[in-house]
């Protein structure tokens, strides 16, 4: 039975959801419940710059990790390493003193290793199994749902797992675990179905896939707006919550409900960009430039705002920022994917995402001493103004 198809998308699709979810779900565990766990906002920043690296070197391996493997048990694999994280983590948690649940630096750092590993080759083994599923025309709406996984986890993960923790220190891990387990299964179970079918054969050469971000013009421009469009995402969800209590003087819950509504946006913006990007006639790269600028000028308006913005147009920029700042991710995906052809879709994703997680290591600590030096707003300022810059460029480029 062919794997090319209405049938086939939908047995992989929900499977790579929650293989991003999953992860999402492992790496917020870690940061959720790193106040109950006794760890600090300082050791928690250089915990997820290590995670981001770490994920940065392993997404450059996923080309010859696909070739070695196959797409469907690599992604199975990333769930193996969040199942050890999480064991790692509810190990410490278990043998703790009531009360005194610190993490030992042995636990701690083997769990943020064994998350980066799933972190890196995740978006690019996904990214290849969709490629060779989905038609060209339907990819942009397919790659598009299937990023929506990251904020399905990452919701779950905030809501669920602080309440497992005050039932017992060790049950939210088991529960990650366990569903990580779970997922692993499914896609191995996708392998050996009918409905299975290997990796495409990539070249012999150049399994990175750094070859060809050089030699592209268009995926190197992509590349680029990537690692720029990372950057303004995490910042935006690191400080927006601390720079509109400290710098608005809003109430946590009041702030909190603000950051909720561009979370939200961002999912059904996501889903919004994706129908958008695969009616005919719509140029990807022009629509990824369109959603930076509104970015940069959405972001712009709300960081430079004199003084507190009022509720209607904290309302409005919020969901102007959530939309395209959280939305673009599945069309930048599928047109990257598109670009590589799906013989190397997962390599060429996973070369321009060493870049992208690069970016996510360094620009959480730049975004700070940039912050601490100046003020919060400054530093949104020059994020924005790269983010529209790149923008303007996909839309001037020439076809």
């Amino acid at each position: 039975m062919s794997l090319f198809g209405a049938s086939a998308i939908a047995r992989t699709l929900p499977a790579t959801v929650a293989v991003q979810a999953v992860v999402a779900m492992g790496t917020f565990a870690l940061s959720v419940l790193a106040p109950q766990l006794g760890v600090d906002v300082r050791a928690l920043g250089f915990l997820g710059s290590a995670l981001f690296g770490i994920g940065a070197l392993s997404s450059l391996a996923t080309g010859w990790l696909i070739r070695r493997f196959g797409d469907l048990p690599l992604a199975a694999m990333c769930m193996a390493a969040v199942l050890l994280a999480m064991l790692c983590l509810a190990a410490r948690a278990w043998m703790a003193e009531p009360g005194q649940l610190g993490l030992s630096a042995v636990s701690l750092w083997s769990a943020v290793v064994l998350l980066g590993l799933a972190f890196g080759p995740e978006t690019p083994a996904c990214a290849s199994v969709l490629a060779r599923v989905t038609p060209p025309a339907r990819r942009p709406w397919v790659f598009s749902v299937r990023q929506t996984g990251n904020q399905i986890g990452a919701m779950a993960g905030s809501l669920a797992l602080p309440l497992l923790l005050v039932q017992h220190a060790a049950l939210p891990f088991l529960l990650v675990a366990c569903t990580a387990l779970a997922v692993g299964l499914w896609c191995l179970r996708l392998v050996t179905s009918d409905g299975g079918a290997p990796a495409l054969a990539t070249s012999p050469g150049d399994t990175s896939g750094l070859r060809e971000l050089l030699r592209a013009p268009a995926l190197r421009l992509l590349t680029l707006t990537l690692v720029v469009f990372m950057a303004t995402q995490v910042c935006l969800n690191f400080f927006v919550m601390s720079h509109a209590v400290r710098h608005w003087q809003l109430p946590v819950p009041q702030a909190a409900g603000w950051v909720a509504l561009m979370q939200g946006a961002g999912l059904i913006g996501r889903l919004l960009w994706g129908r958008v990007a695969q009616r005919p006639g719509v140029d990807t790269a022009r629509l990824l430039g369109g959603l930076g600028l509104l970015i940069g000028g959405a972001g712009l308006v709300l960081f430079l705002w004199p003084g507190t913005p009022p509720p209607a147009a904290l309302a409005v920029l919020f969901v102007l920022v959530g939309i395209s700042a959280s939305g673009w991710n599945g069309v930048m995906v599928a047109e990257i994917a598109r670009i590589a052809g799906p013989a190397r879709a997962g390599a060429v994703m996973g070369a321009a995402l060493m870049f992208g997680y690069a970016g996510l290591a360094i620009a959480p600590i730049a975004f700070a001493a940039a912050g601490t030096a100046w003020s919060t707003s400054t530093a949104y300022a020059g994020l924005l103004l790269a983010t529209g810059l790149m923008g303007s460029r996909l839309v001037l480029r020439r076809p």
